[in-house]
């Protein structure tokens, strides 16, 4: 009897322990973390037989591998939602592709303002909005330098935060491990320490991605991807110092000024160099050291070679506040989009704008300084170059006898009077005092013939004649207008013998020389110039000549070939007049490049690259670069929805699998309760038969 009271008894309070743990399942069933807990239970046995129950300490309904994939996947959401506000600044900064307001569209704006400018040069009103809008172009780029420069200042703040969350939590985590083993050793339940221990490892791998191995038991290490353990009995502290952030900052150790994440003290172990953090933190360190930097590294980029072209074009419109552009070298460009504004010097005096800021300055009302910002600046190409094919360095000789063949220039002489009209014969020829009528003909170093014109010849017989007096020559023919023309490579001279047949056919008598050979340049919208070489003229003195036209530059290059640019940039043009001068030298003229965009090598540290083309237009350039921050924005923001999307997946199924069912435990409740009832009834009629006993003996 005494048996069957204890194996009531005992079953009376399991059942009452079954129903505690039932109701804190209930009571937590929306608690965050907390997972469903059961009570296990073992049949007592004395002597083979079973006389009772017992229970065992509380556990909990988990899967490890699930919670493992739950924490790696809160890493992988946290590293790609951390960065989307930060992408979300940008997009509203540059604003909608066709709201008009983004730095490429200032360029258009002030694209447009110089090519109205220049069909009006003297317009005060068109030169004050043209100045208005580089200045806002200025500033545009000065605005999205500072927003990168803050944002940066922002993340070390968020850096900060995050990291004193997770000491905290790794505090929580080695606190827990040290009294979770204490009761698990005494055999006390630890489940709802667990619970809270799981969250807090869970918590930390929003901020860097961990993993947690059991040790020792009930001991749990918390250790990074690259094998720095954080947490088991005691808990690291990580250790993150804010930096004065500065266009020029970056993070890299050793010569880096920006603070990395550092185990145990702030000259520790730097995790954060080590790859892999992941989460948040890792998010952040990427918004900061790669993301924001590359993009000030394409702003910086376009602000040195917007100031260089327009330089380039004998207008220096953006420079820093000293005027001064930097070298486009790399390196010492960096921040300078945070400086750039529209060059002091322009600002006291606007008319600059249409004169230009080299020495001397155009005319006023030229539209030349304008014009080559138009053409080129806002172009491909920086100048035209005519370059020559054929060495013509040696400078003690004579030009001409540098090239095979010589230089020729025809010497054209012609007579103004029809004589085809003249038919059958010359004999009607007015002004002539008799016939026959005699001329002396001069040929340069051929000599003089005397030329006889008999009533009976024909114009064509008297270009015959002249042309047998010089055997070889065909110096004379008859034009499609009746006109007699000499032609010859030297010096013609004619002189009448006294019958006036020179003045009749149209000649003026004396000698006319040979002209010398040239060429006309014209740079930009300059009035053509034409340029001589006389016969004995040298390399130096063809170069002396050319670099006396107002904004032209000529010089020889390595190979020996005559090189003319203009000074300051814009267009050149250059033909033959007489003699083939240009094509004897082989000069062709072709668009010359602007220097490319650099692409690598770039940033405060000098490891960064844009990523775009290296050959654009400024236009073009900015335009690629807002569409790469574009397209980096909303990758982000697809990433990052389907990474949260997959967590809410893992999650879900976490939760059905561990989480409390409140039907499930009702249901539960409902066979503890019976059980209860039972032992209840049990020990009752087992105290009744126990009374019938005692009653059974005499008092």
């Amino acid at each position: 009897m005494s048996i069957s009271l204890d194996t009531a008894l005992s079953g009376l309070q399991v059942a009452q322990l079954q129903v505690d743990t039932i109701s804190a399942n209930i009571a937590n069933a929306s608690t965050p973390g907390y997972t469903n807990k059961i009570l296990p239970q073992t049949t007592q046995i004395i002597g083979g037989q079973a006389v009772g129950v017992n229970a065992s300490a509380l556990t909990r309904i988990v899967n490890q591998t699930l919670i493992r994939d739950v924490n790696q996947q809160t890493s992988v959401s946290g590293y790609a939602s951390i960065q989307q506000s930060y992408f979300q600044q940008i997009q509203n900064f540059q604003g909608s592709p066709t709201g008009g307001t983004s730095l490429s569209d200032q360029l258009a704006s002030l694209d447009n303002a110089f090519t109205q400018f220049s069909q009006s040069p003297s317009d005060p009103t068109l030169l004050s909005q043209t100045l208005t809008t580089a200045q806002q172009t200025a500033s545009q780029i000065n605005n999205f330098s500072n927003l990168l420069t803050n944002m940066r200042a922002q993340t070390e703040a968020d850096i900060s935060a995050n990291v004193k969350t997770v000491n905290s939590d790794l505090s929580t985590i080695a606190q827990l491990n040290v009294q979770i083993t204490t009761l698990a050793q005494q055999g006390q339940s630890v489940a709802d320490l667990q619970d809270q221990r799981d969250t807090a490892i869970n918590d930390v791998s929003k901020y860097i991605q961990v993993s947690a191995t059991t040790t020792n038991g009930n001991m749990l290490s918390v250790v990074t991807a690259s094998g720095a353990v954080l947490a088991s009995n005691t808990a690291q502290t990580l250790y993150f110092t804010p930096s004065n952030m500065l266009p020029t900052s970056y993070y890299g150790p050793p010569s880096g000024n920006l603070s990395g994440i550092t185990i145990g003290s702030p000259t520790g172990t730097d995790i954060a160099a080590q790859g892999n953090l992941g989460g948040q933190l890792g998010g952040l360190l990427n918004i900061r050291d790669q993301t924001l930097p590359t993009y000030g590294a394409q702003l910086d980029e376009f602000s040195i070679n917007l100031a260089s072209r327009f330089q380039k074009e004998g207008l220096s419109l953006f420079t820093d506040g000293n005027g001064k552009i930097p070298a486009n070298t790399p390196g010492n460009y960096v921040g300078f989009s945070t400086l750039i504004q529209v060059n002091p010097a322009i600002i006291a005096n606007p008319v600059l704008i249409q004169q230009g800021t080299t020495n001397p300055p155009e005319p006023v009302d030229s539209s030349e300084v304008l014009n080559r910002i138009t053409q080129n600046t806002f172009g491909n190409y920086q100048y035209q170059q005519a370059t020559g094919s054929v060495n013509i360095s040696n400078t003690l000789q004579p030009l001409d006898s540098l090239f095979a063949p010589p230089l020729t220039a025809n010497n054209n002489v012609t007579g103004t009077v029809n004589l085809a009209t003249y038919a059958p014969n010359l004999s009607t020829l007015p002004g002539v005092t008799s016939f026959p009528a005699t001329f002396d003909l001069t040929l340069g170093a051929l000599g003089t013939q005397t030329i006889t014109v008999n009533s009976t010849d024909t114009a064509a017989s008297v270009a015959a004649n002249i042309n047998a007096a010089f055997p070889g020559t065909n110096v004379a023919s008859i034009n499609i207008q009746g006109q007699l023309a000499l032609n010859y490579n030297g010096d013609i001279t004619v002189a009448d013998d006294g019958e006036n047949i020179v003045q009749a056919m149209g000649f003026t008598a004396g000698t006319t020389p040979m002209p010398q050979p040239s060429f006309q340049v014209t740079v930009g919208t300059n009035p053509p110039v034409t340029i001589s070489i006389a016969p004995a003229d040298t390399t130096t003195q063809l170069l002396a000549k050319l670099n006396a036209v107002p904004g032209l530059t000529a010089s020889l290059n390595g190979s020996g070939f005559l090189v003319m640019t203009p000074t300051n940039g814009g267009s050149l043009g250059a033909i033959d007049v007489i003699g083939g001068a240009l094509s004897a030298m082989g000069v062709a003229i072709s668009n010359v490049a602007f220097q490319p965009f650099r692409q690598n090598n770039l940033g405060p540290g000098g490891n960064l690259s844009t990523g775009l083309l290296a050959n654009s237009k400024l236009q073009d350039y900015i335009a690629s670069s807002i569409s790469d921050q574009s397209e980096a924005a909303n990758l982000n923001q697809t990433q990052s929805a389907q990474e949260t999307s997959y967590l809410n997946t893992l999650q879900t199924q976490n939760t059905n699998l561990s989480g409390v069912s409140v039907d499930q435990e009702m249901t539960h409740l409902i066979q503890v309760q019976s059980a209860y009832t039972a032992a209840a009834k049990m020990i009752t009629a087992t105290q009744t038969l126990f009374q019938d006993l005692i009653n059974a003996f005499p008092n």
